[in-house]
């Protein structure tokens, strides 16, 4: 993938939330695009790529001295619950993934997030290649911290083996500075529901698959569609 339309999905996994598709390409996170549409966009996409390679987007340009600092954030403790063959084991792993979000997206330490998803899991991957990449081309982001309201659990066995746990959430306003060379994404604060699908993997909870709940319309019954994420 290109780097300009890594930049696009990196911008839409700093927001994780229920906007209009149409903003910013939400679907090619979270679900695959329409034949059609992706051949559109792609076409579209390396036409600007070959009109300006270096900033197909022409985006205005920017001082990386006069961009708004990285943020120097503590690598978030583990609670205890993420070992803990229990619903409120599993609660707490997918709230310590939302609330070390920020963490991982200033700093490029996908550590934070590797021990709490399943490797098969196409949309965890994403959000860990792109937490990569950003890091990788000297990007990072400010601010956006996540706030979970809640979350339930519902699952399987006793101890419950695997299920499905979902967090209300609001994440604070941030800045994106993808590219130090480029004008920073400015992206409002926002809410939304997350529904992650997890599994106890013998020592602790990982997320299998996960995925946005439709706005006013509750779980939808699981995240099946998540795995087109485009990466």
């Amino acid at each position: 993938m290109n780097r300009p339309a890594q930049r696009i999905i990196v911008a839409v996994l700093a927001l994780v939330l229920v906007i209009p598709l149409g903003a910013i390409g939400l679907s090619s996170v979270f679900g695959p695009q329409d034949e059609e549409e992706q051949q559109a966009a792609e076409s579209s996409q390396g036409a600007e790529n070959a009109e300006n390679p270096e900033n197909p987007e022409n985006r205005p340009t920017a001082d990386p001295d006069d961009q708004p600092p990285r943020p120097e954030l503590p690598r978030p403790e583990e609670p205890a619950g993420l070992t803990e063959q229990s619903s409120e084991g599993a609660e707490a792993t997918l709230t310590y993934l939302l609330e070390s979000y920020s963490y991982m997206m200033s700093s490029g330490d996908v550590s934070v997030w590797e021990d709490s998803v399943d490797p098969q899991c196409q949309v965890c991957a994403t959000f860990l290649d792109n937490a990569q990449l950003l890091a990788d081309q000297g990007g990072y982001l400010v601010d956006g911290d996540f706030e979970v309201h809640s979350a339930s659990f519902e699952g399987t066995g006793e101890p419950p083996a695997s299920g499905e746990v979902t967090a209300d959430f609001t994440q604070e306003a941030s800045v994106l500075v993808d590219d130090p060379n480029l004008q920073a994404s400015r992206l409002d604060e926002v809410s939304g529901q997350l529904v992650a699908q997890i599994a106890w993997d013998g020592d602790r909870w990982r997320v299998t698959d996960m995925s946005i709940a439709p706005e006013g319309g509750g779980t939808g019954g699981g995240a099946s569609d998540a795995g087109g994420a485009a990466g």
